[in-house]
């Protein structure tokens, strides 16, 4: 090759290289300030949401009926209300801890009652008590679920997510608003899939209103698969009485197993993670539905029907629960049916105890449904304590009352008195944007 053209093609070769070389460069600066600004907009998000955080008071997620995609954005702030956020947690808590560990997010739901409303204010402030407790610090949020067509006056007072009932006239009085509840429980899952911070712990505790917490609840590490999930047995939960075989089956069809498959529970109490919830929530739902819509199915399971659609869905999804009974159930007992707390941590005053002495007059009583008025929400009274125990005072049905039971009466509304005394003053109404 000449070598005039030999110079030229080394020039060429050498202008292709650092055109190349310029092109990588701007490339790379262009992406470098790609990068930051995306490090920007990040950082700027999370300072808003601290900012936020640190301003408002509290937010309540509202759930309306045409938005079952429910989006973070759409979780309004009721600031001016003091209106409490969805769960209150541990600061030093976040997001990213709820897949593993031993803490606990507890649900509960409500139509907001009266009736439910007196019995939330106790048991919550039951389980603000148990939170100074050793191994409280597991305990770590609270939730009602709300299924209410306006927020309430408990929202003040106690963590809340509202979603609209799917039969509004539950907000005075219907004929089984717990019919509404598997509904709402899945639109908190809804929202809590599009925004995490709903959801705080590993561990998901559902109870009912009517509880009183004596000492904290101890899970085991969530990740420990080997750990199965606890509930409670109902012994009026018998899916394998021969009478409602054939509703049964219209649930749990013969190809699926035995009717034994089917747990005698119910959604409360139950622990379960977040993933059992998620799987089991939908079949609830349905299974709910379609009693309410089978006239035989409701005659037939009556006022506990919504607790044997939970329990054919843990069947249907092939969810072990462990169902514990008293002394050795950690999570609830039935005073007076059950004479000790045993291993539990809470009471559910789900039966009436009445004490009549050696003539059959009644001497003491507590019945919670005694307990309906709106007046008593607000300023909820003291419980009498029962009189001093004699060896000749007996139940309603006649058994007699031990020492043993005596000392757990007393000691259930003692707790529960404690909470009265403790609670702050309410409002009568708030007003809260719903979204």
């Amino acid at each position: 090759m000449p070598p005039m053209q030999s110079r030229l093609r080394s020039r060429a070769g050498l202008a292709q290289l650092t055109m190349v070389a310029t092109i990588g460069i701007c490339l790379g600066v262009i992406a470098g300030f790609m990068f930051m600004s995306v490090v920007d907009t990040v950082l700027e998000r999370r300072a808003g949401r601290q900012v936020q955080d640190k301003q408002l008071p509290g937010s309540t997620a509202s759930l309306t009926e045409d938005q079952a995609d429910t989006t973070s954005e759409k979780l309004t702030a009721a600031a001016d209300n003091k209106v409490l956020p969805v769960a209150l947690i541990d600061s030093s808590m976040g997001a990213a801890s709820a897949s593993k560990g031993r803490s606990i997010h507890t649900l509960c739901t409500s139509n907001g009652s009266p009736y439910l409303n007196y019995q939330t204010r106790i048991m919550y402030g039951t389980y603000q008590m148990i939170q100074k407790a050793a191994g409280g610090d597991q305990h770590v949020a609270f939730t009602r679920i709300l299924h209410r067509s306006e927020p309430d006056s408990l929202m003040t007072q106690v963590p809340s997510f509202r979603a609209d009932p799917l039969t509004p006239a539950c907000d005075t009085w219907c004929e089984f608003p717990v019919s509404d509840r598997p509904n709402a429980v899945r639109r908190f899952f809804d929202a809590a899939a599009k925004d995490a911070t709903l959801i705080q712990a590993p561990w998901l505790l559902m109870i009912e209103t009517d509880y009183v917490w004596m000492k904290p609840l101890q899970a085991p590490q969530a990740e420990d698969m080997a750990a199965s999930s606890p509930a409670f047995p109902f012994g009026y939960i018998n899916p394998q009485n021969p009478n409602i075989e054939g509703v049964m089956r219209k649930m749990y069809p013969a190809e699926k197993g035995p009717l034994t498959d089917v747990p005698g529970s119910g959604p409360a109490p139950v622990m379960m993670r977040l993933a059992e919830w998620i799987k089991v929530t939908p079949d609830w739902e349905r299974l709910t539905a379609h009693i309410e819509a089978d006239p035989e199915s409701k005659e037939k399971l009556g006022w506990v029907r919504e607790m044997y659609a939970f329990s054919v869905a843990l069947a249907l999804q092939r969810i072990k629960v462990d169902l514990a009974k008293p002394p050795l159930s950690t999570l609830i007992t039935q005073p007076p049916a059950d004479a000790t707390l045993g291993q539990a941590a809470m009471f559910h005053y789900t039966w009436g105890s009445v004490f009549q002495n050696a003539q059959g007059e009644k001497v003491w009583e507590f019945d919670k449904r005694a307990y309906t008025d709106p007046s008593i929400v607000t300023t909820p009274p003291i419980l009498a304590l029962p009189p001093t125990f004699k060896t000749n005072f007996k139940l309603q049905d006649g058994k007699a009352v031990t020492q043993e039971l005596y000392d757990t009466l007393t000691a259930m509304i003692k707790q529960m008195n404690q909470a009265i005394v403790n609670l702050s003053p309410l409002k009568d109404t708030i007003t809260a944007t719903a979204a």
